[in-house]
């Protein structure tokens, strides 16, 4: 299952709350707005999350808030709907950022889809692209009950299944990535080589419930790294109703899912 790049993580350390005061927006329309919103909501977000603060205002397909750090620099990128956006959705957009809020996640998650008709061009363009439906597991399906049972709260996060085929260099290294979680796109992956009728489906929601606990557990920074895997993050692991049956068969089957995984 792996980590992810510390680049595309999105939670930031616990940082000192401070009141948020935001700068009016440009009217639509009006000239230099692009740059009037994009540094009203720099102000708003620095007043939380502190300088030095870098915030782009975009018109991405599938990632609708990331942070990332450069150096000692953090990154924000929102869609232009968050230019829009009243004051207590920004206040949880900097709740969320700054601390991993999952009150403020729901809130955002709730204010994207009121303003869905300003990515669903975009949704309908990038969904050809993921594969969801498998010829033996539908990830959609076991996402959708995995976030009703343990994570109702949790922001949208799309699924898809992984890209078949292998390189040369991986083929050296008897080893299998089985699901992957990209902070920067709230997407996660699913190695295709589970999509066989032998592998349990019990087994495919314990990899897709792995990742999902990437997408909704903050991933603090402890002596200058990202810690993945915190004790938060293996409590809630823990409680997957079919974990050590799931366990057990990897440790029998895991050898045959790597010997299938180029197939």
């Amino acid at each position: 299952m792996g980590s992810p790049h510390p680049a595309r993580q999105l939670a930031l350390p616990n940082l000192e709350a401070r009141p948020i005061t935001r700068a009016p927006l440009a009217p639509v329309g009006a000239a230099g707005e692009g740059g009037r919103r994009t540094a009203a909501l720099t102000s708003c977000l620095t007043a939380t999350l502190g300088a030095p603060l870098v915030v782009s205002v975009t018109d991405n397909r599938r990632t609708m808030l990331s942070i990332r750090r450069v150096g000692g620099v953090r990154h924000v990128r929102l869609h232009h709907m968050f230019a829009d956006a009243p004051a207590e959705v920004l206040e949880a957009v900097s709740r969320y950022l700054a601390h991993g809020d999952r009150r403020a996640g729901a809130h955002i998650d709730a204010f994207i889809r009121a303003n869905h008709d300003r990515i669903r061009r975009a949704e309908a363009s990038q969904g050809a692209s993921l594969r969801a439906r498998g010829d033996a597991h539908h990830l959609d399906e076991i996402l959708a009950e995995l976030v009703a049972r343990y994570a109702p709260e949790a922001p949208t996060v799309a699924i898809t299944w992984g890209r078949s085929g292998t390189s040369q260099r991986r083929a050296q290294h008897r080893t299998i990535r089985m699901g992957t979680y990209l902070y920067d796109a709230h997407l996660i992956r699913i190695h295709p080589a589970l999509d066989r009728p032998w592998v349990p489906r019990y087994f495919v929601a314990w990899v897709v419930f792995h990742e999902l606990l990437h997408h909704v557990t903050p991933a603090p920074e402890v002596g200058g790294r990202r810690c993945h895997h915190t004790t938060d993050f293996r409590a809630r692991e823990a409680t997957f109703h079919d974990r050590e049956r799931a366990v057990e068969w990897e440790r029998h089957n895991v050898r045959r899912l790597i010997a299938s995984r180029d197939l």
